[in-house]
């Protein structure tokens, strides 16, 4: 009994100090990468992204047009799908258990010409990009 008990009085701290979030009590701790939702929530955030690219007003052969005193300036906007992270935790909440983080990056590119028509035929330039992320919660099953 003695030797059980000195065998997790040993082991309970390395456990802890291998894996520091648990051993803080952290309420949400981000589950292991082989973990089902994992899998799940990386599916839902690439359709996400697919879903976004294609509601941006503007697209690199339609972009928006913005008359200016130099000419026109064709716009539009590009979540990165190669820049899309994402990280599933636990949360103490009983109705959503796990939340569902997702960060990538949104680029904002341009062309100038002299019309409308000679915009497209411009390369298109980065002229801004930021980094999103949006937080997600798993509700029956469900990503909202």
């Amino acid at each position: 009994m003695k030797r059980l008990l000195l065998c997790v009085l040993v082991a309970v701290p390395g456990m802890m100090m291998a894996n520091p979030q648990v051993a803080q009590g952290d309420p949400v701790a981000t589950l292991e990468p082989d973990h089902y939702l994992h899998s799940h929530f990386n599916e839902f955030a690439q359709s996400r992204v697919d879903m976004l690219n294609r509601n941006y007003a503007g697209t690199r052969g339609s972009p928006l047009l913005e008359h200016t005193e130099n000419g026109v300036v064709g716009k539009y906007s590009k979540a990165k799908k190669d820049s899309l992270e994402v990280h599933v935790r636990r949360t103490q909440s009983e109705l959503s258990p796990y939340i569902g983080v997702m960060k990538y990056i949104e680029v904002r590119y341009e062309s100038n010409g002299e019309c409308p028509e000679s915009v497209t035929s411009e390369p298109f330039e980065s002229v801004r990009a930021r980094s999103v992320t949006e937080i997600f919660r798993l509700v029956q099953d469900e990503w909202q």
